[in-house]
């Protein structure tokens, strides 16, 4: 088997300093007394760890293992553990995130999980890290494997990167790209889209989910709070993100009905589904940017209800002057049949995204890539208010886990919280009361009074 990298190893004894040679090989990590079979292995499993230490010049200077329930620590040059660090990331776990990321302030909070921003300590880059609590459901770690297996799969400049995965005690942190825009939610509650505008949103939302497709993943839960830019006042650089809910495409597994009451393709309430349910969510989006919400409803459950009964008529377009090939590619994505719908590569070959709208000059077009964006003082108070206030009117009909363990009082997050020094009084991107209207697995939950304690499975739904 061909190494893919190999360096010398210092491992300090009490009385004197053993070298090995470490030899990263395809699944695993072998260390070796020169001349001698290997004495340590690390498999390259997300149920394994690593550990790095480093010192008060911020370089790598050692790695740790546990092995028959002890540490060992093996020093190296920071070149080399650097090298390896980044080669094996994503293909085993890290630990001690606060050893090398420093939390600085919280940037989102979700259903299941927090979002802060964080320092590299080495070389000062910013990434986001969300922190997932391992206690939420019975199978919790199972659907973070999964998640982190889905990430690492894509192969898309359309979907947030993945950079490294920790674990904690408690807390599982994915270290993922820094995205410095707003939600598509936050954008269409503060920006007038003109057309060019939001078919440049659409070229590159397509472009995503054929990406993930190509890799064999459904995201089943695209919606505008999942849709991030990367830069500020900026529509290019479009990114998909949050896979909590992506599954690999296989035709014969068992699917659970899962997703966002006005998002969801009517299949996903029958029997079984695949991989068009994503291009329905578009169609739905898509349906938003050029007039009003497809599934109009003031509580999540009528939503739902609307939602699951599909009724869709498209005469309403007629009033927002929509040209032929926009009703049409809106057709295309909205067919109930899923068979019939159209696909992701297909879609990017339609005449919408020929029309004349793209045959602007190039000054023109960079024009219409730059937007006036919400000020951060807006973006987390006003243009949110009013779903607030509609969705706080009928609390009773919602069918939400309010028991779910919170992450934030996960004692290992706590600990990293309380020693970094987060600020708590920055701008959140997506607004902490929006958690009823958030992704849910509509189900019949048991709620139990401990707050910590970890629930069953979500499998039976409400639909």
């Amino acid at each position: 088997m061909e190494s893919q990298l190999s360096f010398i190893c210092i491992r300090q004894h009490t009385f004197f300093d053993q070298k090995y040679v470490l030899q990263l090989l395809s699944t695993k990590i072998t260390l070796s007394q020169i001349g001698k079979d290997p004495k340590y292995i690390i498999e390259l499993d997300l149920n394994y760890t690593i550990s790095w230490q480093l010192n008060q010049m911020k370089q790598l200077t050692s790695f740790s293992i546990i092995w028959n329930n002890m540490e060992k620590q093996f020093q190296s040059s920071h070149e080399d553990l650097f090298k390896l660090r980044q080669i094996i990331r994503n293909r085993i776990m890290y630990s001690s995130v606060s050893q090398l990321y420093k939390p600085m302030h919280q940037l989102g909070e979700g259903n299941f999980d927090e979002v802060y921003l964080c320092i590299d300590m080495i070389n000062g880059s910013s990434y986001e890290i969300k922190c997932l609590a391992k206690n939420q459901f019975e199978d919790s770690i199972t659907r973070i494997h999964n998640e982190i297996s889905c990430l690492i799969n894509i192969r898309s400049d359309y979907v947030q990167n993945l950079h490294e995965v920790f674990n904690g005690e408690n807390t599982v942190y994915l270290i993922q790209e820094y995205l410095e825009g707003a939600n598509l939610y936050e954008l269409i509650m503060n920006v007038a889209l003109d057309k060019t505008q939001i078919l440049i949103i659409m070229k590159q939302l397509i472009t995503a989910v054929r990406d993930i497709h190509s890799s064999n993943i459904m995201h089943r839960d695209i919606k505008p709070t999942n849709i991030v830019f990367k830069n500020k006042d900026s529509l290019e650089g479009l990114k998909l993100t949050e896979f909590d809910l992506a599954v690999p495409i296989n035709p014969s597994q068992d699917l659970r009905v899962c997703g966002t009451p006005g998002y969801a393709a009517p299949e996903k309430f029958k029997d079984s589904y695949n991989e068009k349910v994503d291009l329905f969510s578009i169609g739905c989006i898509f349906f938003k940017l050029q007039s009003q919400y497809l599934f109009p409803g003031k509580t999540s459950n009528e939503i739902l209800r609307l939602n699951k009964i599909c009724n869709i008529d498209l005469k309403i377009l007629q009033l927002y002057k929509l040209t032929p090939e926009e009703i049409d590619l809106l057709k295309n994505l909205l067919e109930i049949d899923p068979e019939k719908r159209i696909s992701a590569e297909t879609a990017l070959s339609h005449p919408y995204f020929q029309s004349d709208i793209t045959h602007n000059d190039e000054q023109q077009l960079a024009k219409k890539k730059s937007i006036q964006g919400p000020t951060p003082g807006e973006r987390s108070n006003k243009p949110l208010q009013k779903e607030i206030n509609e969705i706080e009117k009928y609390p009773d009909e919602l069918q939400v886990d309010h028991e779910s363990p919170h992450i934030s009082a996960i004692p290992n997050f706590k600990v990293l919280k309380k020693d970094s020094q987060i600020p708590t009084n920055q701008t959140i991107r997506k607004s902490s009361k929006l958690k009823k209207s958030e992704t849910q697995e509509y189900a019949q939950l048991n709620f139990n009074k401990s707050r910590f304690q970890a629930r069953n499975s979500v499998q039976q739904t409400i639909v």
